[in-house]
């Protein structure tokens, strides 16, 4: 069922994705840089595990610290809004998308950092990645006073299909079939970009090495 008035925590999820890939492209970038200093990167080269193996470790190992960035973000919505959050019908959704913009900010991150030679220019990539996103897609000015234009170019960018989501919920009590079929669909392409990111990270990976 539609309801006027947002939801209390409507804005605490809008901004969810200014937290990850802020938080994110900072930690991945200088993780990274960190590996590549001194003969890290050599003796990395020279391992008898692949590129590939290696690419995914490095992958999983951001996970945990993704992992620790997602509990913090619902430990503070819980904390906020404690059993108005936890008896809403669509609270698992939102912690589902929560979890699938996490995912796309790690490997974005990730991918980007493999690309930073220093700390100057992550300075500036991770403002310009983390701001110019989520102006573009709905996180600072709701998508419904946005042009049409600009949502027409954001539909390109992944958090715009986060907060596609995030408005559905917001405005819903319940999900109606029709409703359901929109959230999953945005979500669905959430994670066909994170697959891609990761696909490049490890194309990236295979080509230097291989340079």
């Amino acid at each position: 069922s539609a309801s006027s008035d947002l939801v209390p925590y409507t804005y605490y999820f809008r901004y969810i994705p200014y937290l990850f890939l802020g938080a994110l492209c900072y930690t991945m970038g200088y993780i990274l840089m960190a590996f590549k200093k001194g003969d890290i990167q050599k003796r990395m080269e020279a391992s008898a595990i692949s590129v590939r193996r290696q690419s995914l470790q490095g992958l999983l190992a951001m996970g945990v610290i993704g992992a620790i960035l997602w509990l913090l973000g619902i430990l503070g919505v819980v904390l906020m809004y404690g059993n108005t959050f936890l008896n809403s019908e669509l609270c698992g959704y939102y912690i589902a998308n929560t979890l699938l913009m996490l995912v796309v900010s790690l490997s974005l991150s990730y991918l980007i950092g493999m690309f930073i030679p220093n700390s100057n220019i992550l300075s500036g990539v991770a403002n310009i990645v983390s701001l110019s996103m989520c102006f573009l897609c709905g996180v600072f000015v709701p998508m419904d006073v946005m042009d049409k234009s600009v949502l027409k170019v954001a539909q390109f960018l992944p958090v715009y299909w986060y907060e596609q989501v995030n408005e559905i919920l917001s405005r819903h009590h319940s999900l109606t079939p029709e409703l359901l079929g929109k959230v999953r669909i945005s979500m669905g392409i959430e994670v066909l970009f994170a697959a891609t990111f990761v696909c490049l990270i490890l194309v990236v990976s295979r080509y230097r090495k291989e340079g």
